[in-house]
């Protein structure tokens, strides 16, 4: 049963693997309209975005992502709680002759029983996990949309994800995990501080400005 025995990994769907999926290229189309950036005009200016820092720094996901995890807690509680009364069940049977009426019916019960509470689990891990995935999916959605505005008010063509996280060379996969981002270099323009000011009032505070980081 994979809400007992798994518990808190229910809410175990990472921001790395979601927005890995969702974020891989967000294409946009306009240029930042500055004489700093003109040399880029011809072509249109490419941007970057820390979409996972984005996430991490909003509030209103933050708390959506809380509310959820402290649910599931709750469910692991009460599922256990049942087992726990299942499992006493069952030792009970051994009270009773093997094959007589009153062992075959107790041992249906805790059967039966045991298969509605792992009915009971699955069904409720798969409704955590859908509105987990709809809070993701409604974020981001509102990240798109502030950053096809700030793009077009500012002649953007292109917005690249990338993750501006330090590497531990002491951590192989830490490591590999640096090695695959796709934007090596930036020098110019960063949207991460502006796109997560602009997500508005549902935000945890953070710097502004458009300069790399």
């Amino acid at each position: 049963m994979r809400i007992v025995s798994q518990g808190g990994r229910v809410l175990n769907s990472t921001i790395k693997k979601i927005v890995t999926a969702v974020v891989a290229v967000a294409v946009l189309t306009t240029t930042f309209a500055t004489t700093s950036f003109a040399q880029e005009s011809g072509g249109g200016v490419v941007a970057v975005l820390d979409v996972a820092r984005v996430f991490k720094d909003n509030q209103q996901f933050k708390s959506a992502m809380e509310a959820i995890k402290s649910e599931a807690d709750t469910l692991k509680q009460q599922i256990q709680s049942e087992q726990e009364v299942i499992k006493n069940a069952a030792l009970q049977v051994s009270q009773y002759e093997a094959g007589t009426q009153e062992r075959n019916n107790m041992e249906a019960k805790v059967e039966q029983d045991q298969a509605a509470l792992r009915t009971k689990a699955r069904q409720a891990e798969a409704n955590l996990l859908n509105r987990e995935a709809k809070i993701y999916f409604d974020t981001y959605k509102k990240v798109q949309s502030v950053v096809a505005e700030l793009a077009t008010a500012n002649d953007i063509s292109l917005v690249l994800r990338f993750d501006g996280e330090s590497i531990d060379p002491t951590n192989r996969g830490d490591v590999i995990k640096g090695v695959n981002r796709p934007v090596i270099y930036h020098s110019r323009i960063d949207l991460t501080n502006l796109v997560i000011k602009a997500m508005g009032p549902g935000t945890a505070a953070a710097p502004t400005g458009t300069s790399p980081r």
